[in-house]
């Protein structure tokens, strides 16, 4: 996964900096999720140095492969498994299962 560093300057809410980092408050799990220890009850205390992975701009196709998930592939593509609706509401809810060697699509979140 890629991304850069990220002190945090003032004590803030994941939501407050998701919005002011990716122009989106709803992306507050990219930061959560690749951040566990840095959350305490809603809150980014001031200091803490935070991974901020990038975010997938735009659509990917995908090559469905045995074991594959929609949780699995929400991790490898976003860093976190919540974006798994996501994928499966873009694929119409494909039954991956039973479509290995398909081509789906991976929704870019920007």
């Amino acid at each position: 996964m890629t991304g850069y560093s990220y002190v945090n300057t003032k004590t803030d809410s994941p939501q407050r900096l998701a919005a002011k980092l990716f122009g989106n408050w709803t992306l507050y799990r990219l930061i959560t999720d690749t951040n566990p220890e840095a959350v305490k009850d809603n809150f980014i205390l001031a200091g803490v140095v935070l991974f901020i992975p990038d975010v997938l701009e735009s659509e990917l196709e995908h090559t469905i492969q045995e074991g594959d998930s929609y949780e699995s592939l929400s991790l490898k593509y976003y860093g976190t498994e919540h974006y798994s609706g996501k994928i499966f509401s873009e694929n119409e809810g494909l039954i991956l299962h039973e479509n290995i060697g398909s081509t789906i699509i991976i929704p870019g979140l920007a």
